[in-house]
Formats: C-alpha cells, structure tokens, sequence
C-alpha cells in the first residue's frame, strides 16, 4: 500500500483526523504523520504539509484563519468554486485555494448539526444545514476534492501515486415489521380485524386472513425477494431488524416469535445481519445494549452493524453506547426527507469523538437514497424516484464511492398505499450493479 507523509504546523486532533482519512483511508493509501519538520524535509516520496509556509518538495495545504480546530466552531463557512466544485474556507497561498482540512472535517464531523433547529424527531433539519443553503447537498464534496487535489498533485509531480479507489454498492433494508399479518398475538390479530372493519378496508381483511390461513404469503415476506436483487445487482445486502420492545414507533413483530426466527435464518444464511435500535434508544442510555443483547440471544451470533430507528441519535452518547456494546458501523447518516449526502461523502470514514478529540473505531456509512423520502416527503411518483435515486448513483460512481440504499418492507412490497413502488428497488439496485 503507497504511503502519504503529513505534517501539521499546528498540531491538532482535528486536522490529523481530516488529513488521515482524506489522504489515507479515503485515498486507498496510508497516511502516516511526521511529527518533527526537520524529519519530514528529509523524507523521500509523497508529503502534505498543512502550514503557513510551505516545504519545498511537499503538496501544501494553507489552512484557513483559524485552521481544522476552527472549523469545529464555524456555522456558516464562506462557500467558493474551484474546478467547477463547491469548496469551503477559501484561502489563498497553497497549492489548492481553499482549506480542504477544515472543510473535510467540517462534513464528517457534523459539529453544524449540534446548533441547527431539529423536527418533530430530534433529527437535525435538512433545510438549515449548509449543503442545503449553499444548494450542494446533491454533491459528494469531500469525495470530489479528493479527486481534484490528487490530480493537481500529480500534474505537478507525476510521482505521486494515483488514487486506490473502487465504485461498490450496499443494499440496505430496515425491517421494521418483519412481516404485515403473521406473528402477531391474537388480540393484536383481532385488534387488526376490527380496524379493518372500521375503515372500509374489506380487501384488508380478506388478505389478512387469506395470510393467516396460509392460502396468500404474508405481503411483507420479500425478504428472499430483497436479497435475490441485491445480489443481482452486486451489492451488500444488509437487513437491520429492531429487537426493541413494542411502542408508539416500533412496530415490528418480536423477534422472538416462530415467523421472526425464520426471517432472521434467512437473512443470516443470504446476507448480513443488523440492530435497528428502537425509537428510544437515543434518549435512553442502555436501551442500544439491550436492544443487541436480545438480537444475540435469538441469533446466537454477534452483531456488528447498526441503524437507529427513524435516524434518531444524540452526538456522542449514540456512538460512545455502540462502540461500547462492540458496533463497528454506523449506518444512519443520512436524509429522512430528501436524497443526498449529509456529511458530503459518500465513503465510508471513522467518527470523531469531538468531546474527547479523539477518531474511534466506529465506522460511518453514509447512505444517499432512502425510499420514504422519496415518497413521503419528496413527493415523488414511482418512476420520478427512479430517476431521482438514478441520479444519486451517478454522484456516486463519478467519484468511485459506495452508493448505500435503505429500504423497508412497505416499499418493497407494493402493498396498500404504497402499490406501484415494488417495482423502485429492483430498477435501482440493478442501475447501482458495479
């Protein structure tokens, strides 16, 4: 593996956070920190060096006023174009006119999001976060940087080593039903006659107890189905299923029951197994660890990856509870109303604990396509969220990124109000094939 040497002339964990990820991790490569600049002048190969003046033989990188620690207090960054590119913290005097430090760790940190008004879940509104004000949520910024910077260092000195990076797709479902009519206790069963009856919904009932008779399959039994497409389409799949117990928003058969186990096997034999913490598992410390112990006990297998439910999670206590109960990734950053890319990248990278100035273990994975917000906010038809989620492949495979999906049940189905959409998925995630 090519390895990039860095100096930072005024050390800090936010700029060796950005700078390791940006020409490391993301760039396929090593990224290995001099600490002494007499050491790093003397080093033969690729070198970045974040400072005031820079060191000949080295790309420089000027940071902005108050450098990659600032960017932790910035709101509002100045916005300016370079290479047809949104980029943030203009700068003059380095080798790229702006500070892609601060800006790299302004995205994958998330520090806007603590002072920007929420919704009615808790969740950080889209509208008020800069990607949205500046109209560049639609663009992997941080990603496209990457590329631009790395192309100008090597039409400088065609010595550096060109970017190890791969396009791949991951598929991700949330089953937060498990299934529409089978599993549930009777008097949920007859709770659900009632409503049925109540509502003028007769074909309801005659599918709920065609299903309950065996003569239908249960209308949200796709999982097989999902993971069918998936691999079709070369992708990851992923099923992420809630073990927390019943409430207002967590709906989902337990796990425990004869239909769940089922659903699990097949899941755990096709694919990759995930928690969906539940609705509360953000406000109530534990619930994350609970939530995973009950999934391990019905799966006896551990588990690794993780989704909140409705994208609900409080910075740093959400992350600390899910390194400490052994996730090592995290796949709610993303958009519940709209497409696009939350932190700017559509790479997966590590999180930054900002309290303790520290990168963690825990690996994000950005998702940029989620179909309720295709349907229920954005509004669209089924064939404009085709387009739309097309779109979004297409940001993502100029830039060799991971295009991740999250889908449910409801969609997948094309059951009831959601009729029509069944057909979403499978255009896509063929669409998104490698």
């Amino acid at each position: 593996m090519d390895t990039v040497f860095f100096h930072i002339e005024q050390p800090c964990a936010e700029a060796r956070y950005a700078l390791r990820h940006l020409f490391g991790t993301m760039a396929g490569r090593k990224a290995e920190e001099v600490l002494q600049l007499n050491e790093f002048r003397a080093l033969e190969g690729p070198k970045v060096f974040y400072g005031m003046k820079g060191v000949a033989g080295a790309l420089h990188l000027m940071p902005c006023i108050n450098g990659a620690e600032g960017a932790a207090l910035s709101l509002d960054p100045d916005v300016g174009e370079w290479q047809g590119i949104p980029v943030l913290f203009p700068v003059s005097g380095g080798d790229v006119p702006f500070d892609p430090v601060a800006g790299t760790f302004f995205h994958l940190a998330r520090t806007e999001e603590d002072r920007l008004p929420t919704d009615e879940h808790g969740r950080p509104e889209t509208a008020a976060m800069h990607a949205a004000r500046h109209n560049y949520l639609h663009r992997p910024v941080v990603d496209e940087w990457l590329i631009a910077i790395n192309a100008a260092w090597r039409a400088k000195d065609p010595h550096v080593p060109q970017l190890n990076r791969s396009y791949g797709q991951t598929a991700t479902m949330d089953a937060d039903n498990g299934v529409m009519y089978l599993g549930r206790p009777l008097w949920r069963t007859l709770g659900g006659m009632a409503r049925d009856l109540g509502k003028g919904r007769p074909s309801r009932l005659i599918d709920r107890l065609a299903t309950l008779t065996g003569s239908r399959l249960d209308p949200y039994a796709i999982h097989g189905a999902f993971l069918r497409m998936a691999k079709a389409g070369g992708a990851r799949a992923i099923v992420n299923f809630i073990a927390a117990p019943r409430g207002e928003h967590d709906h989902a058969v337990e796990i425990g029951r004869a239909t769940m186990r089922k659903v699990l096997n097949l899941v755990m034999r096709e694919a990759e197994l995930g928690l969906h913490p539940g609705y509360g598992s953000s406000v109530n410390a534990g619930s994350i660890t609970a939530e995973k112990a009950a999934l391990e006990k019905i799966t006896h297998a551990p588990v690794h990856i993780s989704r909140q439910h409705f994208l609900r999670f409080r910075t740093p206590q959400t992350q600390r509870e899910l390194l400490a109960c052994g996730i090592s990734e995290e796949h709610s950053m993303g958009l519940a109303d709209r497409t696009g890319f939350r932190a700017g990248t559509c790479t997966p990278y590590p999180f930054f604990d900002r309290i303790r100035k520290a990168e963690t273990a825990l690996m994000v994975h950005p998702f940029a396509v989620m179909d309720s917000a295709l349907a229920y906010k954005m509004e669209l038809s089924p064939v404009e969220a085709v387009q739309e989620a097309k779109r979004m492949v297409d940001a993502v495979r100029k830039v060799n990124g991971r295009f991740i999906s999250v889908w449910h049940e409801r969609f997948l189905s094309g059951y009831g109000d959601e009729q029509g959409w069944e057909v979403v998925a499978p255009e896509v995630i063929a669409y998104a094939r490698p």
